[in-house]
Order: C-alpha cells, then structure tokens, then sequence
C-alpha cells in the first residue's frame, strides 16, 4: 500500500473512531431516555438497549482507532 493510500484510509479509520465513539457517549447518556419516549418502550428495557448501542458503539470505535494505529506501524516488505 502506498503512502498516500495508507495516510487516506489512517484519516477515515480515525475519524470513523472518532464518530463511533461519540454516537457510544450520547447514546449512553440519552439513549434510554429517548428509545423509551419516541418507541414507546418500557423504560427498564430502553435503558437496557441504550446502554447496549453504547457499548457495541464504543467497541467498534475502539476497534477501528486501534487498527488505524496499527496502520502506521506495519510497512511494506518491499521498502525495508
């Protein structure tokens, strides 16, 4: 992979974890509340999948910020 491939897609991974991690934090905060009050669901369960968007969110984010790290340190056989 070329440099300038390699430096493109390190910016999508990193902004992409970026997003992620995001969505995760505001859906921990309000995500109960707001899957209870426009889907109609009992609150218990909202919280429950709240906190499960959060967390599936969240580790995907990570995820993707640990590849684009990664990214950085592998380099190609041929240049070495």
């Amino acid at each position: 992979m070329t440099t300038a491939n390699r430096s493109v897609l390190k910016a999508f991974l990193r902004v992409g974890s970026w997003l992620l991690l995001g969505i995760a934090g505001i859906a921990f905060w309000v995500g109960g509340r707001a899957i209870s009050e426009f889907g109609k669901v009992d609150r218990i369960l909202a919280e429950f999948l709240g906190l499960l968007i959060a967390v599936v969110t969240g580790i995907v984010g990570y995820v993707l910020k640990t590849s684009a790290d990664d990214l950085n340190g592998t380099g190609d056989s041929n240049s070495q």
